[in-house]
């Protein structure tokens, strides 16, 4: 999506911008600053690898002050971003957060680019091997700089939900069913660990499911 250019349209509108990043941030380069949003809000697990739970939120320094946590911390709250940590408010995952900081290292190892890179690599990958099953319709253009692991398709004459569902019991292999308005398909998102040999499979996996609910 556009998101700079819908940023800039509500700041000169006079009004407050909230990116959700879960899909874009450690996945493919993404800039807090470039956006030039209000609120930057994303998971960490996805694609930077760090343990299930975890997240993070960047509030531009102009809305700070008048921006208020949903739960209130017992203490007199500070004014700045120090309110929105409440480890004051019970017992938190030590464990959890501790993961953080390792995943971010690797990630700054492997760099955003060559990320990006491999994911963009393993989607084309796919793609190119599955535009001959009968039916086959990618929903996802693969032309853009923007394109990275998450992509969705549909069959034609198929009910998507249908072919999730015999993907993941007869083999095993998880995509995910999505509906947007008039869109619907499956949702495939392989991250940099995946090697090609079990995109193949999957690709396999899905002929033969298309070949027999054809039938």
């Amino acid at each position: 999506m556009p998101a700079e250019r819908l940023c800039r349209l509500a700041r000169d509108n006079g009004k407050l911008t909230v990116v959700d990043g879960a899909q874009t941030f450690a996945q493919t380069p993404v800039s807090f600053r470039a956006l030039d949003c209000d609120f930057f809000v994303t998971s960490l697990h996805k694609w930077m690898g760090a343990p299930v739970g975890n997240g993070m939120l960047v509030v531009r320094e102009g809305v700070i002050d008048r921006t208020w946590p949903l739960l209130a911390p017992f203490d007199p709250p500070p004014l700045r971003v120090d309110k929105f940590d409440h480890w004051n408010l019970g017992t938190y995952n030590s464990a959890l957060q501790a993961g953080i900081l390792p995943a971010a290292r690797f990630h700054r190892e492997m760099g955003a680019e060559a990320v990006h890179t491999r994911v963009r690599e393993l989607t084309r990958y796919w793609v190119e091997r599955a535009v001959g099953i009968p039916g086959f319709r990618l929903h996802t253009p693969l032309d853009t700089e923007s394109l990275g692991a998450v992509s969705l398709f549909s069959i034609d004459g198929l009910d998507a939900r249908a072919v999730e569902q015999e993907l993941r019991e007869s083999h095993r292999i998880h995509v995910k069913y999505r509906e947007v308005r008039h869109l619907s398909g499956m949702r495939v998102s392989p991250h940099i660990y995946m090697r090609e040999s079990e995109l193949d499979r999957f690709v396999e996996a899905l002929a033969e499911v298309v070949d027999k609910q054809s039938v």
